[in-house]
């Protein structure tokens, strides 16, 4: 059995079991552990490992902040994506 907690304030679609995949993937020394983080960090996808299904993973909790820090956030997110092209990675 894996346990994985991951905790972000916005995923992408299935961003978490990409992440679990590259994790067994690497488990198994089918990746390169180093990959795993190098891979987090791209703005493209990659075919290295296998997405894992849905299948086995369960969300527990979504938590969100308050009212103030949320609609701040959502302030910072607008302007992130109004200001971006498809091509340019997102920091």
């Amino acid at each position: 059995m894996l346990v994985a907690t991951v905790q972000a304030d916005a995923f992408c679609h299935s961003m978490v079991r990409a992440l679990v995949g590259a994790c067994v993937a690497a488990g198994e020394a089918k990746l390169p552990v180093e990959r795993v983080a190098e891979i987090r960090d791209e703005a493209t996808r990659t075919s290295e490992f296998i997405v894992l299904p849905a299948r086995g993973l369960t969300l527990l909790e979504v938590g969100y902040p308050d009212a103030a820090e949320l609609a701040e956030r959502a302030i910072q997110t607008r302007a992130r994506r109004s200001g971006l092209d498809n091509d340019q990675p997102i920091d």
